[in-house]
Formats: C-alpha cells, sequence, structure tokens
C-alpha cells in the first residue's frame, strides 16, 4: 500500500489520530458516496425505524423469538465445523499441515476464546449485519499471533483517495481497548479478517435484519400485542348471568362457591348446581382473534424463509411430514450452511494466501451429516465393499479402535477381482495349460 501502508501499518507502534499532520484531510472522511450500503446498518445510530415504530438493530431484532432461533441456529451449526487446514500433493491427494500457524490459529484464535466461541461471535454479525470483523494481531515478522473479534456496528469502512481500504474500529469495553491498543488509528485492509454477505458495492455485505426490518418489526408487534392483551384484557373461559338482581355480598358468594364446584383440574366433569336462575355463558375465539394467531403463524414462516431455515426446525410443522422432514434437514446443509462454509474458507484462503503453498481451509461437514446408527452402519458397509474404504477407516469414524492387519487393507469383493487369485492377482494354482518339458499321461 506503499506510503500509506507505512503511515497506517505496523510500523507505527502509537495509534495515529484523526488531527495528526501526517494524516491526509481526504483519507479522515468516510466515503458515503461510493458505501451506500454503509447507510443500511450505519447511519442511523446502528437502528432503523420499521412502520411499527419499533427500531430494528442487532438487540431488539433478537428480543424475536423466531429471529434468536434462527441465528442462534445458524452460528452454532457453523461454530460447531472444525477447521481444517490441508496442503495438497502433487498426486491429487492431501495431508492435514499441523506444521502450519493457522493449525493452530483456528484452534483458538485468541487468548480467551475458543474456535466454537469465536466463530460463533462472528457468524451472529455475518447473519445480522452482513459482515463479521476480526482485527489480526501480528508479531514483529507479520504472522498473525491472534484473531481480535469486533462487532460489526463498532466498524466503519475508510477509503484512500489511491483507493485503499482501512477499517476504524470504535473499542467498547476496556478489554477490547487493551487489545487494540498496539493498532493504528486506521487499520489496513491486510491486517482485517472481514467476512461479508451478499453485497451491493462489494465493500459491504448488506445488513439482512435492516432489509427484513418490516417483518421483524411486525413479528415484534404481534408478539407486544399479545403480550398486552394477557396482561391487559384477557378473556375469562365464560361467565355467570342472572336477571335476578344481587348484592355484593351474594355475588361474591356466588363467585366463590362456583369456583369451589367447578373450577380447576379437580372439578373436571363435575355437574354444578346454579340458583336464582343463574345462567353460564361460555366464551369462544371471536374471528379476528382467530386471523391473528394464523397471521403470527405466518409470520414464523416468513421469518424462518429470510434466514433460509426448514421451518420445521424452529417449531413450525404445519407443513412438515415424516417424510420431508429428512430432506428438509438435507437441504438445510447443502444450501444454507454450506453457504456459510464456503465464505469461511474462500476468505481463510485469500487473507492469509494460502493458495501459494498449495493449502486450503475445509471444513469437516461430518458433524452434521452424521446420521443413526443403522444408516451409519449400512453406509461404512456399502464403503467398504466398493473398495472406497478400510475397515479399520470404517471403525475410527465410528469411534473405535483400527485393528490392523488386513483391516488397514481395501477388501475386494469376489465378483470384483480380476481372473485367478483375489490374495496375489496371479493365476490360481496348477491354473492352464501344463509346461512343455511336462510329459503327457
Amino acid at each position: 500500500m506503499g506510503v500509506l501502508s507505512r503511515i497506517f501499518g505496523r510500523g507505527s507502534t502509537a495509534p495515529v489520530r484523526a488531527d495528526d499532520a501526517r494524516v491526509e484531510p481526504e483519507l479522515v472522511k468516510k466515503a458515503n458516496d461510493t458505501s451506500a450500503d454503509a447507510l443500511l446498518w450505519q447511519d442511523n445510530f446502528l437502528s432503523v425505524p420499521s412502520v411499527t415504530g419499533i427500531q430494528i438493530n442487532q438487540s431488539t431484532a433478537l428480543n424475536a423469538s423466531a429471529v434468536m432461533a434462527c441465528v442462534t441456529m445458524l452460528a452454532e451449526d457453523v461454530a460447531k465445523l472444525t477447521p481444517r487446514i490441508w496442503r495438497k500433493k502433487p498426486d491429487g491427494s492431501r495431508t492435514e499441515a499441523t506444521d502450519h500457524y493457522l493449525y493452530e490459529l483456528l484452534y483458538r484464535p485468541n487468548d480467551w476464546q475458543n474456535w466454537f466461541e469465536f466463530c460463533e461471535q462472528m457468524q451472529c454479525s455475518l447473519i445480522m449485519r452482513g459482515n463479521a470483523f476480526a482485527v489480526i494481531a501480528r508479531n514483529g515478522r507479520g504472522l498473525p499471533l491472534k484473531l481480535i473479534p469486533v462487532n460489526a456496528d463498532w466498524v466503519s469502512l475508510w477509503e484512500s483517495p489511491e483507493g485503499d481500504l482501512f477499517y476504524r474500529v470504535t473499542p467498547q469495553g476496556l478489554h477490547l481497548m487493551a487489545e487494540l491498543r498496539d493498532q493504528p488509528f486506521l487499520i489496513p485492509f491486510t491486517d482485517m479478517l472481514h467476512v461479508r454477505g451478499f453485497s451491493m458495492n462489494g465493500l459491504l455485505g448488506v445488513s439482512r435484519i435492516v432489509l427484513a426490518r418490516e417483518a421483524i418489526g411486525l413479528f415484534l408487534a404481534q408478539e407486544q400485542q399479545a403480550a398486552r392483551w394477557m396482561a391487559n384484557s384477557a378473556r375469562p373461559s365464560g361467565y355467570l348471568t342472572t336477571e335476578a338482581k344481587l348484592t355484593p355480598e351474594g355475588a361474591a358468594r356466588m363467585a366463590a362457591d362456583w369456583r369451589a364446584s367447578a373450577a380447576g383440574i379437580r372439578n373436571t366433569g363435575s355437574t354444578p348446581v346454579l340458583e336464582q336462575g343463574v345462567k353460564w355463558q361460555g366464551m369462544s375465539l371471536s374471528a379476528s382473534d382467530m386471523e391473528f394467531i394464523a397471521s403470527r403463524q405466518f409470520q414464523l414462516q416468513e421469518i424462518a424463509r429470510i434466514f433460509r431455515i426448514p421451518p420445521h426446525m424452529i417449531g413450525e410443522l404445519s407443513r412438515s411430514t415424516n417424510n420431508n422432514i429428512t430432506q428438509q434437514g438435507q437441504e438445510y446443509v447443502n444450501y444454507t450452511i454450506s453457504s456459510y462454509t464456503r465464505r469461511w474458507e474462500m476468505k481463510l484462503d485469500t487473507t492469509f494466501d494460502l493458495r501459494r503453498e498449495s493449502l486450503e481451509v475445509d471444513f469437516d461437514m461430518s458433524e452434521l451429516l452424521r446420521a443413526d446408527l443403522t444408516s451409519r452402519m449400512n453406509i461404512y458397509r456399502t464403503g467398504i465393499m466398493s473398495m472406497v474404504m478400510t475397515p479399520d477407516e470404517a471403525r475410527i469414524d465410528a469411534g473405535l479402535p483400527p485393528m490392523g492387519g488386513d483391516a488397514a487393507k481395501l477388501q475386494f469383493p469376489a465378483n470384483m477381482a480380476r481372473d485367478g487369485s483375489q490374495s496375489t492377482g496371479t493365476a490360481p494354482d496348477d491354473a492352464g495349460r501344463p509346461p512343455a518339458d511336462q510329459p503327457k499321461d
């Protein structure tokens, strides 16, 4: 990045302030004209209003039970997948690069988080805000020491007149301030792990909760309406009525007698005896009440559609059957989870320039694809008979110790062996014509 990278890079031990004489005036300016997507989540005090009047931001969006369920599920499912770094060989095979610095860094990105906690935090930001940021702290040789995750609401993108990209982090809390104290005022693009979602300008991902603010706001409004309905005007299941005039004492005595003889589980099915023309009048939900309940169910489906989650995974079972739930779960892994893991893989590859070293990062999807025991045994059986895996590989995958010997070799079914001996690949004993010098009978 030339002069600018030397000014704002690791060569400076003290942060560079905006009023520092070394900073060009054009650089200390947010590029609103070329970062229109930033308006969706940066320039409205981190919130945007919905038509319902509810401000939508990370905190209020998570107050919606469906949003919290979707975000939690997506974050945990990606975080539970183990990232591995592989070294590719000329023959197309690959081995795990345990000697590379990323091998330990991806296991423990920093001093206070393991991979699951780090990825979960980054995923929450990526899912809701469309951007996940982690500052790359390096040593004197330029090798990464730790990854410091930062909430997307605390990061803004800055652009230089030469087109270079920088990030300005506003630390929140003493811990983050201490971790970033050696970082420059503007962090260079090369020192930021930026996983972005789908983008309209290629620089910043679009905030999903902002684009879906009306659906989320309506869901929250309906939840609040239902809560106020129960708190302030909850309707009883019925009431007692009579044409006779009752004194306050008589009404209180009749209510107490009714509760004692007809209310509660213990009195279910009992026959109450009413006096003085008292009648029981039951109450049911009106058509508008029923429509309100149906609309809440529709909003649950709407939130699931926004986050690309099968509805049955967040408790909406109206369209789920025993036949299609398995298929929906498979599509969730193929179309939703794999999109996030691919973003992570490509970003890690390009950020740390792994391709030049014939390295690649891959997420182990077996955690989500692990079937029930019967299905797994059938998969192992098919793999062994198809000469794709050895019995020992199947045992290791099932959590059993390897046996060694023939179990470590590929097994060749008899109907797929070459003519002759299956074990040696040669003609069986006494097969074929006798030697020429052998006397004939």
